[in-house]
């Protein structure tokens, strides 16, 4: 028998996407979090996927991913569907630049006042080289960039 455990987050800041910037806005009681943050090129931003926060998308296991020349459904963990049994997002943006609260970022696959829940420094110890890379063959033009 699963067991599974239930248990909580906190949201540290907001996605704001405005005409000329993008940016990570963080909340007043985790800005001393942010110490040296400028010093790193890339970051991680895991984010609450919060459109698909419902009962239908939670439980939805079987998709096909948009943009493929043939359409293949494929398990959410998979791929990078919204739609998974917890709404979380994970994006690696360039860090443009730190003002006070605010992580300007080069951009963003998520939406404006899309919740934040945490931040990560990306090293490049986490780099996989491209011949290394194995992919399913629906996702192989993601190898070329296109």
């Amino acid at each position: 028998m699963i067991t599974m455990a239930s248990f909580g987050v906190h949201q540290i800041g907001v996605i704001r996407i405005e005409q000329d910037a993008c940016y990570v806005e963080i909340f007043q009681p985790f800005v001393a979090g942010l110490r040296h943050i400028e010093k790193f090129s890339h970051i991680f931003v895991i984010w609450w996927i919060s459109l698909r926060d419902n009962p239908q998308d939670r439980t939805q296991l079987l998709v096909t991913p948009p943009k493929l020349e043939k359409p293949v459904e494929t398990g959410v963990f998979s791929c990078r569907s919204p739609s998974r049994p917890n709404p979380i997002g994970l994006t690696k943006v360039e860090l443009v630049k730190v003002k006070n609260n605010r992580l300007y970022i080069d951009r963003i696959d998520a939406i404006d006042g899309t919740p934040v829940l945490d931040i990560k420094p990306y090293l490049p110890g986490e780099s996989v080289p491209l011949d290394k890379i194995k992919l399913p063959e629906w996702f192989e033009h993601l190898k070329n960039g296109s």
